[in-house]
Parts: C-alpha cells; sequence; structure tokens
C-alpha cells in the first residue's frame, strides 16, 4: 500500500506539473532546412554556446504545422505564411517572426519542350504547361512548396486538378525531383533544395526570379498557455540568437557549393 501512494504521488507530481525544465527543445520544420543541413549546422553552434540541444523534425509544412498543433515541438519553423499567420491567431503559437527567405524555381528538362525557358511571365508559363501536352509533377502533400505551387495555378485561374499532365507523387522534394528527371517533366520546388539535389543531369533551372516566387520562412514558439510542456525560456533564447547579428550572418554564411542556400531579412 505504502508503494502504491508513493508511486501515485510520484505520478501526479510529474503530470500535475508538466513543465520539466530539458536540455533540449524540439523543432519541427519544413524539410528544406533539415535536408540542407542549415538546422543541424545551427543546432551545433547554438549547443556550443548554451549546451542547449535542438532536436529537428523535417517534414512538409502542413505535416509539421499539424505536429505542432498537437503540441509535438516548442518552436515551428515553416514557410507558407498565411497558415503560422493562422497559427498565431488561433493562440498556438505566441508570435511569427520573419527569419529568412529565399524563393523557388521552376525547374524541367534540359531540352525544354515546352520552350519556356526564355519566356518573363509566370502566366503564359503557367498556361503552356497546364495545355495538357507536357507533364507537370506536383508533391501533393500539403507542404509549403505544394501550397505554393497550387496558389499559383489558383491565382492565373488555370484548371489543374484530375487532368493526365498533372502527376501528384504525395512525396518530398527530393523524391518529386527525381521522378520529374525519369519523366522529362516539370515541377517547383525550393531553390535550397534545388542547389543541394544531386540528380540535375537531366533537369535545369527554367523559370526564376519572379515576384510571385519569394518564398519566407517564419519561427515561433508554441504558446505554454495551450502546451505547458514548452520550453518557453530556451525558446525564446534560440530564436533570440538566430535573429542576432551572429545568428544572421551564420544564416548568410551557410552555403553549398558556393551557393548561398538562405538569405537573411537587414
Amino acid at each position: 500500500m505504502k508503494f502504491f501512494f508513493n508511486y501515485l504521488l510520484f505520478f501526479l507530481i510529474i503530470f500535475s506539473n508538466p513543465i520539466l525544465s530539458r536540455d533540449y527543445l524540439i523543432i519541427q520544420s519544413t524539410t528544406s532546412t533539415v535536408s540542407t543541413g542549415l538546422l543541424e549546422y545551427l543546432g551545433d553552434e547554438f549547443f556550443k554556446e548554451t549546451g542547449i540541444e535542438i532536436r529537428t523534425v523535417g517534414v512538409g509544412t502542413g505535416q509539421a504545422i499539424k505536429n505542432a498543433t498537437r503540441g509535438d515541438a516548442d518552436i515551428l519553423l515553416v514557410h507558407s505564411k498565411k497558415d503560422e499567420i493562422k497559427f498565431i491567431e488561433e493562440g498556438l503559437g505566441i508570435k511569427r517572426f520573419d527569419l529568412m527567405y529565399n524563393d523557388f524555381v521552376i525547374v524541367g528538362p534540359r531540352a525544354d519542350p515546352a520552350k519556356i525557358k526564355n519566356l518573363k511571365d509566370l502566366k503564359s508559363i503557367l498556361k503552356i504547361l497546364s495545355s495538357g501536352n507536357f507533364k507537370f509533377i506536383s508533391r501533393d502533400d500539403n507542404s509549403g512548396t505544394h501550397k505554393k505551387e497550387v496558389s499559383l495555378w489558383l491565382k492565373f485561374d488555370f484548371n489543374f486538378e484530375e487532368k493526365g499532365w498533372y502527376i501528384k507523387t504525395g512525396s518530398g522534394m527530393i523524391s518529386t525531383l527525381n521522378i520529374a528527371s525519369e519523366m522529362n517533366a516539370y515541377t517547383i520546388t525550393d531553390r535550397a533544395t534545388w542547389i543541394t539535389f544531386k540528380n540535375k543531369n537531366f533537369l535545369e533551372v527554367l523559370f526564376e526570379k519572379d515576384e510571385n516566387l519569394f518564398n519566407p520562412y517564419g519561427i515561433m514558439v508554441l504558446n505554454p498557455e495551450n502546451y505547458p510542456h514548452v520550453e518557453l525560456e530556451k525558446s525564446n533564447q534560440f530564436i533570440n540568437w538566430l535573429l542576432s547579428a551572429q545568428g544572421k550572418n551564420l544564416i548568410k554564411n551557410f552555403k553549398v557549393s558556393n551557393n548561398q542556400l538562405f538569405f537573411i531579412y537587414e
């Protein structure tokens, strides 16, 4: 009986006081910040200074937000601003900060059968790609890239769903790029993933540097009022560190093959 009451007391202490200090933070983030190595690089530097470990979960933005909504994180770092603002407005996060940005690019076969490479107008390009004469590969996974792609079709009123030329992978960016390469098809990708993509033999960037392809990344701490386990002080410490001159310089200087992957707000 004494053992039972001692165990019950222990149970009550643990679960009535869920804010037990941890020496690590969990970040739900998009695949591009993880697969490129950015968060590992930043996490290593932050750990050297503070002893706080950064543990990352790299999934599509939609899944990252879903995971965070369940409380499976301290911090959310994704790239779908509309959904991020909604997350804050629903009281799930405290405040969204602009962290960094890059852009999306449209890639396709080097031979460019759709002849879009020299076109300057995105609407004209999407019209050609939706003509039914060329294959377009979509992630179709509710990721930030997928959300951007869909928003572009809708912006210019092009019908894309349930069309033979529109092929859904339901998978990540690298898999989608590989499928595009194998099928002699077009797709949209974030630039950071494209730079680190290894299988470029049959693909190249065919359209870029358009204001519609801007890709901002936001970061926020989960609201401890809804998620009492959140390490608020450590999370704020990490975000403030990222937004400091030191953190910005680390992001700016993170390069692959001498190419800058992410850009900071000056």
